[in-house]
């Protein structure tokens, strides 16, 4: 078996187990309103990619951490993700009518239960990132919770929407569109790469290197996606597309066109690969850390083949 296959088979394995804890960590839910339960299970069992599951799960282990918290870690940082999709999806944020290939919760089971399924996500997703803490050095402890409050907080992950949602017709700016991006993507990257760091014995300057990954390779996966809103329109990418435009919000493409995204989103992708080889150890300690690695997005890559090389 090649050490390639052997990582692939690796990741498909830790990628079926965390299904199943997605799909299972909320126990059984006989007792639960049936409406809010409903909205539950039509969740639980479309769980995305697991990419962030994935990656934090297998970063842990090679950190150190113990099965049993790292699974905790992973479906935590899971279960965040998806609150903050279903919130997003909302008709009073992005109003879209998909995610991931289905109709989006609140079409189905309304905006009420919809968030009240979204803050089930969220308490069970804080919850099960202490439980994947609890073993963790105090002082370690300590430092992850400050990561966990200033990534998803005001100045994180929910401000990142608020900014969002400011109203972005007319001329929009590449460096605002990026703050948006990095406050809105890059932290929850963040969070999936340090927590398993911090928490195991992942050392200051490890863990400083992958901070600074997360950050690429959300901004990477944020301009891939600019991409994909303004040229999928067909569902195929499994969300609404063309809402950026539409509702007035901040897009790179919009921003700078289709070929300085494309030539930042590659520009962000060899940053991400510089740092990585910059890691201590050898390249298959970081096998996980390609997980995060977003390909060019379907539907532009003739694009980017026709363009012109950059200046310089």
């Amino acid at each position: 078996m090649t050490p390639d296959l052997w990582w692939r088979r690796q990741a498909g394995s830790a990628r079926v187990m965390l299904e199943d804890c997605f799909a299972k960590g909320f126990g059984r839910m006989e007792r639960v309103e049936p409406r809010l339960a409903a909205a539950l299970d039509d969740i639980l069992v479309r769980p995305g990619s697991m990419v962030r599951a994935v990656t934090c799960y297998l970063l842990g282990i090679e950190m150190g951490v113990a099965e049993e918290p790292a699974r905790s870690l992973a479906c935590g940082i899971e279960y965040l993700h998806t609150a903050s999709l279903i919130f997003d999806d909302l008709p009073a944020m992005d109003d879209a009518r998909t995610r991931r290939g289905a109709a989006c919760v609140h079409v189905v089971h309304g905006e009420a239960v919809a968030m009240l399924a979204a803050l089930a996500l969220v308490n069970r997703g804080y919850a099960l990132l202490w439980q994947g803490l609890g073993r963790a050095e105090a002082s370690r402890r300590e430092l992850a919770g400050q990561w966990v409050d200033a990534r998803l907080g005001i100045a994180g992950v929910i401000g990142g929407q608020a900014f969002d949602l400011r109203g972005w017709r007319g001329q929009q700016h590449a460096g605002e569109v990026s703050e948006v991006a990095a406050r809105k993507t890059g932290e929850l990257l963040r969070l999936t790469l340090a927590l398993p760091a911090i928490s195991g014995h992942g050392t200051a300057r490890e863990i400083s290197l992958l901070d600074r990954l997360a950050m690429l390779r959300g901004l990477a996966y944020q301009a891939a996606d600019d991409l994909k809103d303004v040229h999928a329109h067909d569902e195929s990418h499994g969300k609404t597309g063309g809402r950026d435009e539409q509702l007035g919000r901040p897009n790179m493409v919009a921003a700078e066109g289709i070929h300085a995204t494309l030539r930042r989103f590659q520009r962000l992708q060899q940053m991400g690969d510089r740092v990585v080889s910059a890691l201590p150890g050898t390249a298959a300690r970081w096998e996980m850390l390609h997980l995060l690695r977003v390909p060019v997005p379907v539907g532009v890559t003739e694009g980017l083949l026709a363009m012109p090389p950059a200046a310089g």
